[in-house]
């Protein structure tokens, strides 16, 4: 059996050496399920238990697409129930 790694998953490598940078090698199952169509522009809806990686399953994506979005228009939406999580969100997500 392989693992899969990040790269395999269509993120660009710049993206993928600020990963490893962070200690980030190796993607959990939501991750591996939801990048691919997230980088493809599709819609994802995932749910995993808490310290499954779905921030960056849903973040990853929308972090690649930004320079490709056209000005003034979103590029992703993330909807979180609380304000606590949405810091969290936020933190996790920052350069």
């Amino acid at each position: 059996m392989t693992t899969t790694q990040f790269a395999d998953l269509g993120i660009d490598q710049d993206l993928v050496d600020v990963l490893a940078e962070r200690g980030i090698t190796t993607p959990f199952q939501i991750q591996s399920l939801a990048i691919p169509d997230g980088i493809a522009g599709r819609d994802v809806c995932g749910r995993a238990k808490t310290g499954s990686g779905k921030t960056l399953a849903f973040g990853i994506p929308m972090i690649q697409r930004i320079p490709k979005a056209k000005p003034g228009r979103p590029t992703g939406l993330a909807l979180v129930p609380t304000r606590e999580l949405a810091v969290q969100v936020c933190r996790e997500l920052q350069p």
